[in-house]
């Protein structure tokens, strides 16, 4: 009994802090020009992050969109939690925004299409 002891102990401990812990606090409820803002800020730099995609990636277009996207998720969280913004809603705003065709200040039209996935000839 006395090897489990710590154990219980620790369980004792974890438990007790479980029921006493305080949930995290919520993000407010984005606004619309919260909204449009957060857009903008992610699309205006559309051209530069696959810019960048292509020099990762030259000769495979799907990797160069997964980059993209990957860098356009960084451009997402990053701007959701400096300005305490949910990332769900960035997303979201993101989407309409292309679906609305929401003013930005990108030079290029936002490309709304996904090259098909070719599997790689080297690995």
């Amino acid at each position: 009994m006395k090897a489990w002891a710590p154990f219980l102990v620790i369980c004792g401990v974890a438990f007790g802090r479980a029921l006493t812990a305080s949930p995290p606090e919520l993000s407010p409820e984005s606004d619309d020009e919260l909204l449009h803002k957060a857009f903008s800020v992610v699309a205006s730099d559309e051209s530069a992050m696959r810019r960048e995609a292509a020099k990762t990636f030259p000769s495979d277009p799907w990797s160069r969109d997964d980059d993209f996207h990957k860098r356009e998720w960084d451009k997402i969280h990053g701007w959701g939690g400096s300005h305490h913004v949910r990332t769900s809603d960035v997303v979201w705003a993101v989407d309409e925004g292309i679906r609305h065709h929401w003013p930005h200040s990108n030079p290029a039209l936002l490309q709304v299409t996904v090259p098909p996935c070719r599997p790689r000839a080297i690995y």
